[in-house]
């Protein structure tokens, strides 16, 4: 297992590699992310972000390389990390209320702290007024909110998000970028943020780290230093979109 370096960030990831036989996917990945820092990851199609996601969850075991979180080899038992993913994860037979209360559940939150977190969470993403209500008698996006707040509910060490949005129409996937921005800056959240949308990484993003084809090794590392709210029109966010966009396409 490799050392930590002593460095003051607080995720570390480093020489990540991840291979499926012969298959290289991740190749010697390694980058650095300051706490509640929100950063954004593109690439493009094929290229292993989800692989490279579920690694860095440990759903996946690396082949070699780990990710540290404060100085310590990341491990779901000891470590909070959530995930949000492209499809829609609510348990069907709970109300909206438990579905957002079921990651606390699971880490064993006390009951006390947890309900004072749920009416949190609850009012901050607008589910409050449809609690009670079950997953199939919500809209889609309310859907999709109850996985973002049941993952900052358990106050994350890390969040990782994969494409959460993009199977959302153009209206509701501006509504949520913009409702994830207020939770982030609120809670102080650390984030990661996979998707294939190049205006989204730049809308969101502190900073954007391009990833190449496989096998797939970090291309490029953007910062993103705009005011927020952002504007699409601003010339400066067309140029950094335009970067992007060409280290996607040239490399």
């Amino acid at each position: 297992m490799a050392e930590a370096s002593g460095t003051a960030q607080y995720i570390e990831v480093r020489n990540l590699t991840k291979a499926f036989d012969e298959l290289v996917v991740l190749n010697d990945i390694s980058f650095n992310i300051d706490r509640g820092e929100l950063v954004s990851i593109v690439g493009p199609t094929g290229c292993g972000k989800t692989t490279f996601m579920n690694t860095l969850s440990k759903l996946i075991p690396a082949t070699a390389g780990d990710i540290w979180i404060n100085g310590e080899p990341a491990d779901p038992r000891t470590h909070n990390i959530a995930y949000v993913f492209q499809e829609p994860t609510s348990l069907p037979w709970r109300k909206v209320r438990d579905n957002v209360a079921y990651g606390m559940e699971v880490k064993h939150v006390p009951q006390k702290e947890k309900n004072e977190r749920l009416d949190r969470i609850l009012d901050l993403v607008g589910l409050a007024d449809c609690a009670d209500l079950y997953p199939n008698q919500i809209s889609a996006s309310m859907e999709q909110r109850i996985a973002v707040a049941r993952a900052f509910a358990t106050d994350p060490d890390l969040l990782l998000m994969d494409e959460p949005y993009g199977q959302l129409d153009i209206k509701l996937r501006y509504y949520l970028e913009d409702e994830l921005i207020r939770l982030w800056q609120k809670l102080k959240a650390t984030v990661i943020f996979v998707t294939h949308n190049i205006e989204e990484a730049v809308y969101l993003a502190e900073r954007i780290l391009v990833l190449s084809n496989k096998p797939t090794t970090i291309k490029g590392d953007i910062r993103v230093d705009l005011p927020r709210p952002r504007d699409y029109l601003d010339p400066d966010f067309i140029r950094i979109r335009k970067e992007v966009t060409d280290m996607i396409r040239w490399w």
